[in-house]
């Protein structure tokens, strides 16, 4: 139930293309990993990082994918916050009338309190100072974050523990890292990582870890595989669900029952399947079909290759993920041996950080530790010798059958450029050079490669510093075969230009700009903070190089700069010495194949043909019986009395009341929301524009035009120059689409958001920067328009291919709701059909008419009676300007020539759809609305999905069928109910399983125990902690929709107040979804094919050469 994706760490940005991050320092110094979603969420690839950048490759236990760990769930430290005193009811403010206002300012804490409360930290320690077996070696007061750490290592067994006292932040973190280099390709260190968290010494169930899931307050709980290390990071507010997480993860990195029991290996990496003597023998495994699944992705096939290219002769030319022709070759003697040796206490590095007692780290660490001796452990990361010249490589990857190919190629040139970890200084100049070189649209790298036209999308992400050596890597996709050499001139060009030139002044004003307000508003996003600065920190602590120099970036940062004021060619002399003079150069290209899929699928079965001829009668016998008894115990229950061994929480932790985001909602034209929240003088600004406008004929349109927007020049001048001013001015401006259904109201909720944030003092910029892109942006730019449709094009069919989960999900949903409808236009199968004739209209000379559709809809939603909210998230005493600014705005919009709201009538209706891609996996989706058959909504759905996906889809998709995820979905607004899968091979016995989860429920008998379990982690998703951008963006939403606190306090009464007789009445709810549900599997033609007819599949190939 919780899919996980394997995530590329990278730096591509949300509109998918590869920039390069906009920062320095620890938050961004080491690539952000996806954080496990709360049930409901969906994993994702991002399709676009390839190359070097995308080859710092995690992989997570359980249920993460790349998007899914982008959740709005944000922190805000304890300290920060503070009682904003508003306007009474029916006051006047900025003659506007307050309608609805909180009587009282009391913002309640997102995070729940325990009955164990964290006080903040006084205790301080000296250098040499022993206690619980530790001594402190280190002493360091952090600035840039205001907090100090303290460098411990255990007398006995030598580990090392970094202790981050961090008063002020009540997300508490901690992980603990092993180095674990592996020899080869045989997915060691990645099937472990599943391996460890599937029971242990102390808490002897099956899996411990989908426990937590179901139960904890955890605002991050994953396990990650690097290249060369394994991290395993838990985070909470809630003090005791803290200590709960560490206690099970300590003891499953220790102690785990993998080591003793061949059979979690079988499950979780790979095993021989047969269940009678004439089928035939195939592979099974989570791991084995979740790298199928990545190596179905020509783009972040095209990266792993690179990366092993690029270090032919050590840890980093094998793939520490797994090959799957490699993954079968690991034996239960090889996965013991390479627990033993690396997962002791003398290979590990503990790190917390946070508000938590710090005694307390060091005596809870200890007692694990003390029952250990000290070994020497050899797990040093080999530097890759510099190659004396240029290496070039062609590799294939499988493209469909029917698809054309004639401009498929992808290329890439990627270097090695540091011999092992730089200073600080060199760090920090590198990463300046990256974001001028490959930041933004406007940056001349990126730009010079997409406005050659020889490619549709940039990849390769430029700078990757998270290894022991940097790498450099740029490239395009979807070239033509004589294209090749003409980009690699192009990109040798351009450096050479930029060596000898260097940059524009502006440019690098911008540069820092951009880089200093990020460090100066700290906003980690989707994970703890905690975490970020972990993976800075061990980015060097990994390398037995100091772990606070990657957190004391302000004065290596001020002395780059000093020396770029004196005119000191930094950056030309880095192009020359770390790209054009160094021999250390990949090109690769990657070919389609056509016969490659077919062809690898035969070599798999070819080689379980040739195992099987080598098996007597006996054997087949045994296979038979060992996937027997694997799958007895998949499906046998654990025992009460070993599931009461799993910490938990009670509901007497969990506050009764909704927390509360503070708003000021001013009536008007349009209508102001103010959120009074700290922020440290950062204003965060969201313009609503209603879509309702918006002629049917030019919807497929509108993502297209919501990405035009700041890549296109204005009034004003070029997109170069604007991107520039953006930079220079403000911390940012985007614009979005988002499209919900609302409970009770058939219509969409669909609006373009343009959201802007910048420090107080230019919040006037901000707001004239917004108006200017509004109003001004000039479409008639025919190439540019091309290169942006190009780039949207190449996406969706990455992502067609890497995340059929979330097509599957946007089809069920256009088959039942106008929203639904209205978001599968945004997405998916209809948006690539669509850029696919967009584009071709263009080339068959239809620009003019394209043009005049993007004004139409320039004019339709950039108006007066369009422009529905005005949302201003800050410190009280920034609001009243950014308000002013805003409605200045707002009253410059011309007014709405349109003919009003337009009443969207799709053909709406349940079928079986077949989406056919060349994948070696399937995605398997079947859904239906649970309100048509009668069901009315009660809180207590959410505890039943959640638990659903949880135990029964969890254990029957993903541990007995070998899916890398199954879960649900449950969208309260509309009763929309779906079933999803993820890298499943399988597909007709995913969809009998989902015929199987209503008599599940009907059946379920739960303690009190388990019921309590459930609920908790029920409130964990519904109580997500928020930092305060987060925070007024979803008091906004709530508002569109008509959520008010009251109808949130009825839905948490009812969560809390959940029965047993409430699951019972779900399944009955589910029944009908069996006869009457429609079905949408996104997987490969021989799948598709075989599942046709039984399940009516109307097939579909999108890739399909015309």
């Amino acid at each position: 139930s919780y899919p996980s994706a394997s995530c590329v760490m990278s730096s591509a940005s949300a509109e998918g293309v590869a920039l390069a991050p906009a920062f320095v320092g620890p938050v961004v110094r080491a690539p952000a990993p996806v954080a496990r979603p709360q049930q409901g969420t969906r994993p994702s690839q991002d399709s676009a990082a390839t190359g070097a950048a995308s080859t710092l490759q995690m992989f997570m236990l359980g249920t993460a994918g790349a998007a899914a760990c982008r959740r709005a769930a944000r922190g805000v430290s304890t300290a920060a916050r503070k009682a904003v005193p508003r306007a009474k009811m029916g006051q006047r403010l900025q003659g506007r009338s307050v309608t609805s206002l909180q009587a009282e300012a009391q913002p309640q804490r997102v995070a729940m309190q325990a009955t164990a409360v964290a006080e903040a930290p006084t205790k301080t320690y000296e250098v040499g100072e022993k206690l619980h077996g530790w001594t402190c070696a280190r002493v360091e007061y952090v600035k840039e974050f205001g907090c100090t750490g303290y460098l411990f290592q255990h007398d006995k067994t030598g580990a090392e523990l970094l202790s981050m006292v961090q008063p002020a932040d009540e997300n508490k973190t901690f992980s603990v890292v092993f180095r674990t280099p592996p020899e080869n390709s045989n997915g060691i260190a990645h099937v472990l990582e599943h391996s460890v968290l599937c029971g242990s010494r102390k808490y002897p169930v099956k899996e411990p870890f989908v426990e937590l899931m179901k139960s904890s307050l955890q605002t991050f709980l994953n396990a990650m595989t690097f290249p060369d290390r394994t991290c395993y990071p838990v985070a909470s507010c809630n003090l005791k669900d803290f200590y709960n997480l560490i206690d099970v993860y300590m003891d499953a990195v220790f102690f785990p029952r993998a080591v003793n029991d061949p059979l979690v290996l079988a499950q979780e990496g790979w095993h021989y399947e047969i269940e009678k003597k004439d089928d035939p023998l195939t592979f099974k495994g989570v791991v084995f079909n979740e790298m199928k699944g990545l190596y179905s992705n020509p783009d972040a096939l095209h990266g792993r290759t690179a990366n092993q290219s690029m270090f032919p002769d050590n840890q980093y030319g094998v793939d520490s993920g797994g090959d799957p022709k490699d993954i079968p070759s690991l034996t239960f003697d090889y996965f013991k041996d390479f627990h033993s040796k690396y997962y002791h206490p003398s290979n590990a590095k503990f790190w917390f950080y946070g508000d938590d007692p710090a005694d307390a780290r060091l005596e809870m660490v200890d007692q694990y530790l003390s029952q250990f001796e000290k070994i020497e452990v050899d797990s040093q990361i080999t530097v890759q010798p510099k190659l004396t010249e240029p290496r070039r490589i062609v590799e294939d990857f499988a493209a469909g059958e029917d698809e054309d190919i004639s401009k498929k190629i992808m290329m890439s040139i990627n270097w090695v450029i540091s011999e092992g970890k730089e200073d600080l200084q060199t760090s920090l100049a590198l990463q300046f050079l990256n974001y001028l070189m490959m930041g933004t649209p406007a940056s001349p790298l990126y730009k010079a490669l997409v406005d050659s036209g020889l490619g549709s999308r940039v990849i390769g992400g430029g700078l990757d510093d998270g290894m022991l050596q940097a790498t450099f890597s740029v490239g395009l996709k979807d070239l033509k075969e004589d294209d090749v050499p003409k980009v690699e001139e192009l990109i040798m060009k351009t450096l050479e230009e930029l060596a000898e030139k260097g940059f524009e002044s502006d440019d690098i004003k911008a540069a820092v700009n951009t880089i200093e307000f990020q460090n100066r508003e700290l906003n980690t996003g989707s994970f703890p903070k905690g975490l970020a600065l972990l993976f800075a920190a061990n980015s060097n602590w990994n390398y037995d190089k100091d772990p606070f120099e990657a957190l004391k970036f302000e004065a290596p940062l001020e002395e780059l700069k000093a020396r770029l004021e004196k005119g000191e060619p930094v950056f030309q002399d880095l192009i020359k010495t770390k790209i054009l003079d160094n021999s250390h150069k990949v090109i690769l290209e990657s070919r389609p194949n056509k016969q490659l899929g077919k062809k690898m699928e035969e070599e798999e079965k070819a080689t379980l043909q040739k195992h099987r001829e080598t098996l007597s009668e006996k054997d087949i016998e045994d296979l038979i019986n060992e996937t027997v008894k694997l799958k007895e115990i998949q499906e046998t229950p654990d025992s009460p009395e070993a599931m009461k061994s799993v910490p938990g929480l009670e509901l007497s932790d969990i506050p009764k009341e909704t927390p509360k985001v503070p708003t000021e909602l001013l009536s008007g034209e349009p209508t102001v929301l103010r959120h009074a929240l700290p922020t440290s003088g950062v204003i965060y600004t969201d313009v609503a524009f209603d879509l309702s406008r918006v002629p049917e004929e030019l919807i497929p349109l509108v993502p297209l035009f919501t990405r035009a927007l700041k890549q296109l020049g204005t009034a004003k001048g070029d997109f170069v120059s604007l991107t520039r001013r953006v930079g220079m001015s403000t911390g940012g401006i985007s614009a979005s689409t988002i499209c919900m259904n609302k409970k009770g109201d058939s219509e969409p909720v669909a609006y373009l958001f343009m959201r802007g944030k910048a420090m107080a003092p230019q919040i006037s910029e901000l707001s004239d920067l917004m108006q200017e892109i509004a109003l001004t942006t000039d479409f008639d730019n025919k190439d540019r328009i091309v290169q942006l449709a190009s780039q949207a094009r190449s996406g969706a069919q990455s992502s067609l291919v890497s995340s059929g989960h979330m097509v599957a999900n946007a089809s069920l949903a256009a088959q039942t709701t106008k929203a639904g409808w209205l978001s599968g236009q945004f997405s998916g199968v209809e948006q690539y059909k669509f850029l696919s004739e967009l584009l071709k209209r263009i080339e068959d000379g239809g620009w003019e008419g394209v043009l005049q559709q993007l004004k139409a809809l320039q004019a339709c939603i950039f108006n007066k009676a369009s422009c529905s909210i005005l949302n201003i998230t800050s410190d009280a005493e920034h609001l009243d300007p950014a308000q002013a600014s805003l409605e200045k705005l707002a009253s410059n919009l011309p007014a709405d020539e349109s003919s009003g709201p337009v009443l969207l009538d799709p053909t709406l209706g349940r079928r079986a759809d077949g989406i056919v891609v060349p994948t070696q996996v399937n995605y398997v989706g079947k859904g239906g609305n649970l309100y048509e058959s009668g069901y009315e909504y009660h809180g207590s759905a959410l505890v039943v999905s959640k638990l659903l996906g949880a135990t029964y889809l969890w254990d029957k998709v993903r541990v007995v069928g070998g899916a890398y995820g199954g879960f649900c979905r449950f969208d309260p607004r509309s009763g929309d109910f779906k079933y999803l899968s993820y890298r499943d091979p399988n597909l007709g016995q995913t969809l009998e399983t989902y015929d199987g989860a209503p008599g599940f429920l009907k059946d379920l008998e739960l303690g009190e125990d388990e019921l309590t379990k459930a609920v908790i982690g029920c409130m964990g998703d519904v109580d997500a902690y928020l930092l305060p951008d987060a925070k007024g963006y979803q008091a906004m939403l709530r508002h569109l929709l008509g959520e008010d606190d009251e109808y949130r306090q009825k839905v948490r009464d009812q969560i809390l107040g959940t029965k047993v007789e409430d699951f019972h009445k779900f399944g009955e709810a589910l029944e009908p979804v069996i006869e009457k549900g429609g079905i949408c599997v996104v997987g490969s033609a021989e799948a598709c094919d075989k599942a046709k007819e039984k399940y009516g599949l109307s097939l579909t190939s999108p890739f399909a050469e015309e």
